[in-house]
């Protein structure tokens, strides 16, 4: 018996001992270069015929020595998600497009261990740029961008990017709308609620969303007031973008909710309202009402049959 104890204990150390050493093990395999730049999105506001000079702070946290190589891409809205999708540059880009506007520093830049390098790069608008948003990315790669077919190969390299908006001033729409704004159930056995937001721009720039959800209760009173896109989330100009509000709330909660989202936008600071209602029936208070209704009917089953027996109930 002793022996097995000791024999477990050992094994437990072994274990210990390799999970410690594979973590150190993989920490140190390439490919997870830990490179970090700042700032992540840059949102600038650039005339026609203008020249403007950025500058992308990266940082090099390992111990190993860095190799990357800058390149320029345009983006897009790429679902509800705000998820960006990247293309490549081309006399087919749409009147968004930005990265044929930016010229890079250099074409290559070697980073020392813990080394922290400031990079510039110039976006040139045309004089005859069109007014509204345009949309592109700085990416660093730690392998020569290489093109096969109009597509790029950034989902095969490490890479890292730096997201840049830019607005032309001039001929600006800004136009939105509230395409939905709903509860994900319509009703909840716990205080756990998500309200989804849909909003579409349909104007020629991007903008943040910005106010609040307020929870109110059958009377009217509100219960709770949620605050809306705290992330910063931008909506691109012809793209719809979902955002999610969680409520968790310890309150005892029972019965129809409102939530009404009271929302601004653009540098107008125009406004978006809508509304939802969802119910809020906890579980213990079925469980209750189920106990009490079998009770009940139990009750009137045995009554009945004392009737009709002719004994007293």
């Amino acid at each position: 018996m002793k022996r097995n104890i000791l024999f477990l204990c050992g094994l437990v150390f072994f274990l210990a001992v390799l999970v410690f050493s594979l973590d150190k093990i993989f920490a140190a395999l390439p490919g997870d270069e830990g490179l970090t730049l700042s700032p992540p999105l840059r949102e600038v506001t650039i005339a026609p015929g203008q020249t403007n000079t950025q500058t992308i702070k990266i940082t090099n946290p390992t111990a190993n020595l860095v190799e990357l190589y800058p390149k320029v891409m345009d983006f897009s809205a790429k679902g509800e998600t705000g998820e960006p999708g990247f293309s490549e540059p081309s006399e087919d880009s749409g009147k968004y497009s930005l990265a044929s506007w930016i010229e890079i520093s250099q074409s290559k830049i070697a980073l020392t261990p813990e080394q922290i390098v400031e990079y510039t790069y110039t976006i040139n608008v045309p004089s005859d740029a069109e007014p509204g948003g345009h949309y592109g990315v700085v990416f660093f790669a730690t392998e020569p961008p290489e093109l096969s077919g109009g597509t790029s190969n950034i989902a095969l390299s490490s890479m890292v990017g730096g997201l840049v908006l830019v607005r032309v001033p001039g001929d600006i729409t800004e136009d939105a709308r509230i395409e939905e704004l709903k509860s994900d159930k319509f009703l909840y056995l716990f205080n756990k609620v998500a309200l989804i937001t849909r909003i579409n721009n349909l104007g020629n720039v991007h903008f943040k969303p910005t106010g609040t959800i307020k929870i109110s209760n059958i009377f009217g009173h509100t219960t709770e007031t949620l605050t809306f896109n705290d992330q910063n989330g931008n909506v691109l100009p012809e793209s719809i973008r979902k955002f999610e509000n969680q409520w968790n709330s310890k309150k005892i909660l029972v019965g129809p909710y409102t939530a009404t989202a009271d929302l601004v936008y653009g540098e107008s600071r125009q406004v978006l309202t809508d509304s939802t209602t969802f119910w809020i029936i906890p579980w213990w208070l079925l469980v209750a009402i189920a106990v009490i209704a079998v009770s009940l009917t139990v009750y009137l089953i045995i009554r009945k049959k004392k009737k009709k027996s002719g004994k007293k109930f």
